[in-house]
């Protein structure tokens, strides 16, 4: 089996929230992914995409024009089912996940599809039927901040990831104790920093509300500096922006940098380096969570998949990614989501998204044999 033709897709995501934040971001009311569709000789067709916003991870020009270099240059020639090969010449490019990950994911829905088997079968096997999912509340009024995890609560979310960061530290104070002061049993809180905070700022709000049951996520930019937080304050640690890939996983397990991770599939390159960030954080201890800059049903199949073979005791949580935008590319609803968990609503091989082609448009590139 071999590759006939590749087609890259460049698609604006209108946010349900309204406003999101992120590292670069304060507030943006759009997204963009990259939709890979891989297409083979026999007539098998599988679907990966890379999300992001503004210019986190990628910008999205980029990545199309970068993948198609990348995808032309070097693995038109390939079976799309020999992961291996795939990854191998990948990883002869240094870095660069989000030019990736749509093409793995995508090698990733032809092998399922050729086989006959879900992706979680590939995996290794699924340890759950379900997923708990965490909700993200964006950088908002403290009022509103609480009024919305108040309304997510009503809808059966338990986790919550509140980001701050992107104001004045007294109102981040203001939005971690309004918020989390009213928690109630059963519920988990993240506070999102997404590296913003020095390490002077981190201390001093950590130590403020050191009574309050939270993980901390990302509060300086590095993981030295959040190294450095870790080792004066009681909190859970969490990285998330300073981990690239499965590289810095490691560092992090052999410098005791952190009590969880975050796996950005998008930029882990896609499927193959985050099942290899799984394992390795798995083997070391650490709690899991999985997350992407965006994405549709593709990127939130990838999630499901992911989170459904984890180890139980290291698995924390993932998100209904597709759930935060109006932009919608599959016909068959494959991801159900009810009462805070979330899972596939079939066995369908390979990811289990059925795409429909006409709502992707016309591509931006195409490259065939």
């Amino acid at each position: 089996m071999r590759i006939k033709q590749v087609s890259l897709y460049h698609k604006i995501m209108p946010m349900i929230c309204g406003k999101f934040s992120c590292s670069l971001e304060p507030g943006t009311e759009t997204a963009d992914v990259v939709i890979t569709r891989v297409e083979t000789e026999c007539g098998l067709v599988g679907y990966g995409e890379a999300g992001s916003v503004g210019g986190y991870p990628n910008y999205a020009a980029g990545t199309v024009s970068s993948s198609a270099e990348l995808i032309e240059r070097h693995l038109m020639d390939k079976d799309p089912r020999n992961v291996n090969d795939i990854q191998y010449v990948m990883s002869l490019i240094d870095g660069h996940g989000a030019i990736k990950a749509g093409f793995d994911m995508a090698c990733w829905d032809i092998l399922g599809k050729s086989s006959g088997k879900p992706l979680y079968e590939l995996l290794g096997g699924k340890l759950r039927d379900r997923v708990p999912i965490y909700r993200s509340i964006p950088t908002i009024e403290p009022e509103e901040m609480a009024q919305s995890v108040d309304d997510w609560r009503s809808e059966g979310y338990r986790m919550f990831q509140l980001r701050v960061g992107h104001g004045d530290i007294q109102a981040d104070l203001q939005r971690i104790a309004g918020v989390i002061a009213k928690r109630k049993p059963g519920e988990l809180f993240t506070v999102d920093v997404a590296g913003h905070w020095r390490r002077d700022e981190a201390l001093y709000i950590l130590n403020t509300v050191k009574d309050l049951d939270f993980t901390i996520e990302q509060p300086c930019w590095t993981m030295e500096d959040c190294m450095s937080i870790r080792d004066r304050t009681a909190f859970p640690l969490k990285l998330d922006n300073s981990l690239n890939g499965v590289q810095d996983v490691l560092r992090a397990y052999k410098n005791n940098a952190c009590d969880s991770v975050v796996i950005q599939v998008n930029k882990y390159a896609g499927v193959t380096q985050a099942k290899f960030a799984r394992d390795i954080a798995a083997a070391g201890g650490m709690g899991i969570t999985y997350a992407t800059q965006w994405g549709t049903e593709i990127t939130g199949a990838v999630l499901v998949h992911l989170a459904l073979t984890t180890p139980l005791n290291r698995f924390i949580s993932t998100l209904d990614i597709h759930n935060y935008s109006s932009l919608t590319v599959a016909t068959n609803d494959p991801i159900v989501v009810d009462n805070g968990f979330m899972w596939m609503g079939s066995d369908a091989p390979g990811l289990g998204v059925v795409v429909d082609d006409e709502r992707l448009g016309e591509p931006d590139r195409v490259i065939s044999q």
